[in-house]
């Protein structure tokens, strides 16, 4: 049958190739596993393109199109924490197999994922730039909202996204432990406990330590109850 247009516009033959052929798998879940993780560096490179946009936009005060901008990859982030849990479907067993044709590879070696870490500083040095011109400091914004709604409209978008990428982490944290145990180190010879502490990595460290500043000067009231 001819290609559709619809078939060459998506690229459809070519992306349905790049999956290991039934013949070649070590099991039948791998065309699974193997699924989940390409759409996952999909999700990833969308999320990356998108930071190339807004991060210009936030710079030159655009920062609706910026909150925007970070309220979709928030979604995508979501969404990519939630496909993780088709891999909790998987037998340990299953992986055992699949396992054996992997290589050393590691789910650390994700270009996506490497590329997502180091394109977050983009957003965080525009947004710190659009606060030194607004002469605002986080803690500033965290008093008091109302010195800027839309920054600190941003300013969450921010949070939002960082807290669903380290959930993500928590997300295959805990798939890690549910296949393969806590002991059993990663094909790189790395120890899970590497993976704990990657999921505790922040993109915007100072957002966060924004909130223990503000929190430094509460003092207890009364009870009214």
């Amino acid at each position: 049958m001819p290609i559709t247009e619809y078939e060459r516009y998506l690229r459809v033959p070519e992306l349905l190739q790049l999956q290991k052929p039934r013949e070649s798998r070590t099991h039948e879940d791998e065309l699974l596993f193997q699924t989940v993780h390409q759409v996952e560096e999909l999700w990833m490179k969308v999320c990356d393109d998108e930071i190339t946009r807004l991060s210009p936009a936030l710079a030159e005060g655009r920062c609706e199109t910026a909150r925007a901008g970070l309220h979709r990859i928030y979604l995508m982030e979501k969404l990519m924490s939630e496909q993780l849990r088709l891999l909790e479907t998987l037998a340990p067993v299953a992986y055992f197999h699949i396992r054996k044709g992997l290589g050393h590879g590691s789910g650390l070696e994700s270009p996506g994922f490497s590329l997502l870490i180091k394109s977050s500083h983009k957003v965080d040095e525009a947004f710190q730039s659009a606060c030194k011109k607004k002469e605002l400091t986080i803690v500033d914004l965290l008093r008091d909202p109302e010195k800027d709604r839309d920054l600190f409209a941003v300013a969450e978008a921010m949070i939002d996204v960082d807290q669903a990428f380290q959930n993500f982490r928590y997300q295959h944290l805990m798939l890690v432990r549910r296949i393969i145990g806590s002991g059993t180190p990663s094909l790189k010879g790395n120890a899970i406990d590497l993976l704990e502490k990657n999921a505790k990595h922040a993109f915007f460290p100072a957002l966060w330590q924004g909130r223990e500043v503000l929190f430094q000067d509460f003092v207890p009231g009364e009870l009214k109850a």
